[in-house]
């Protein structure tokens, strides 16, 4: 049996550091969006929706489409989130972990906050700029969408 080790790049997207800007780049965008704090549960979703290409391809331009209208027009996507989400579980804790330690992300008894506004993606590499973008995007879909509505539409429960 062999093994595969993960290229460079792989390994850069699944680092904690990057999980956390992430976050904090959804958090903020729901925060601006509905101007209120992000669920806890609803940033589990963030990931596992930015981080494969083949799901961030699929994300529409801005906002206007929802989060339900996406999942129903993306049944393959719908149908591999499961499984996303249960490989990126870990990752989601140790990003929010170094977020919260760093101070970018701020753990409240109502939900997550980003108290400042992250930096924008540099733009030396266009898959981070790209992930980034999408982060936002997913932190106005959650601000407006119910966790468990969310998690339903995703074809998984919290």
């Amino acid at each position: 049996m062999t093994t595969s080790t993960p290229s460079a790049e792989t390994q850069a997207l699944l680092n904690p550091a990057f999980g956390g800007y992430l976050l904090a780049t959804s958090i903020y965008a729901a925060q601006n969006k509905r101007e209120g704090l992000m669920p806890w549960p609803s940033a589990f979703l963030v990931l596992p929706l930015v981080l494969p290409a083949k799901a961030r391809i699929t994300l529409p331009g801005n906002s206007t489409v929802s989060l339900m209208a996406w999942a129903n027009e993306n049944p393959l996507q719908q149908a591999a989130f499961a499984e996303r989400a249960i490989s990126l579980t870990g990752l989601t804790r140790m990003s929010l972990r170094m977020a919260v330690r760093h101070e970018v992300v701020e753990v409240t008894a109502l939900g997550l906050r980003c108290p400042r506004k992250p930096r924008a993606a540099p733009d030396f590499r266009h898959e981070v700029a790209d992930c980034a973008r999408a982060a936002a995007l997913v932190g106005r879909w959650l601000a407006v969408t119910d966790p468990n509505r969310a998690y339903t539409a995703l074809g998984v429960r919290p």
